[in-house]
C-alpha cells in the first residue's frame, strides 16, 4: 500500500517535519518497551501460532511481545519512520519471521478476509479518519471467534500523568468514544464491551470485543 503524502492524515501537526522524528528518536526508550502494550498484550493472550494484526504498530512494542509467544504478528502503520525503526527492531528478535511490517491503516487494512485471530491496537484510535469504517475492516479481516482489543490512554482524566500537558490530545483527530466504538462491533454482530480503565497506571479508554 502506497500512503504517500496522505499519511499526513493521520498524524497530529507535532508529528510532522524533520524535527519530528529527531523528537521520535528521543522518546525512543519510552516507546521501544511500553508496559501499556504488554499489559494489552497479556490481556488478549495470543497463543502461539495465532495470527495478529497490530494497528498502528509504531516501533513495536505490541508486535514484539506477542511474536515472543509465538503469534504470528503483521504489524502496519503508515509512517515510513516507524517502519524503519520497527524493521531494525525485529532484527534482534528471537524469530523474526515472525513478524510481517506493512504500510496501512485502520481505515484499509492490507490484509484477507477472515485472515486474523487477534486484533489489538495501542494509542492509535485518536489517528483514525474513519472510524465506522475502520471497524468495518476489522471486523472484515477478523476470523470466527477471533477478539479485537483496542486502547487508547485518557489523557482527559485529570489523574493521568500528562493531564495538563495532554488533555486535548484527541481534538486535532478523532474523539475515543468507548460508547460508540462498542455499538458499532455491536452493529456488525460482535458482543463487546467499553469502559474507562487504569492500565499499567495510567487511566485509558478500552473497547473488547469478540466475534461470533
Amino acid at each position: 500500500m502506497k500512503l504517500g503524502n496522505e499519511f499526513d492524515r493521520y498524524r497530529h501537526e507535532h508529528d510532522k517535519g524533520v524535527r519530528a522524528k529527531i523528537s521520535w528518536l528521543l522518546k525512543l526508550p519510552k516507546f521501544w518497551n511500553s508496559p501499556l502494550s504488554k499489559e494489552v498484550i497479556r490481556i488478549v493472550d495470543p497463543q502461539k501460532g495465532e495470527n495478529v494484526l497490530d494497528i498502528g504498530a509504531g516501533m513495536g512494542p505490541a508486535s514484539v511481545e506477542a511474536a515472543s509467544r509465538g503469534a504470528h504478528v503483521v504489524a502496519i502503520d503508515p509512517s515510513r519512520f516507524m517502519r524503519a525503526v520497527l524493521g531494525f527492531r525485529r532484527q534482534f528478535q528471537k524469530n523474526p519471521g515472525l513478524i510481517t511490517i506493512e504500510a496501512g491503516v485502520a481505515e484499509r487494512i492490507p490484509l484477507p478476509e477472515g485472515s486474523t485471530d487477534v486484533v489489538c491496537a495501542v494509542n492509535a484510535i485518536h489517528h483514525w479518519t474513519d472510524l465506522e469504517g475502520s471497524i468495518e475492516e476489522i471486523a472484515r479481516v477478523i476470523s470466527p471467534g477471533g477478539r479485537v482489543l483496542l486502547v487508547d490512554e485518557d489523557f482527559t482524566d485529570p489523574k493521568h500523568p500528562k493531564h495538563e500537558t495532554h488533555h486535548d490530545h484527541e481534538d486535532e483527530m478523532t474523539k475515543v468514544d468507548v460508547e460508540v466504538i462498542k455499538r458499532l462491533f455491536e452493529g456488525l454482530g460482535f458482543e463487546s464491551k467499553g469502559e474507562k480503565v487504569s492500565l499499567s497506571g495510567v487511566p485509558v479508554k478500552l473497547v473488547e470485543a469478540n466475534s461470533q
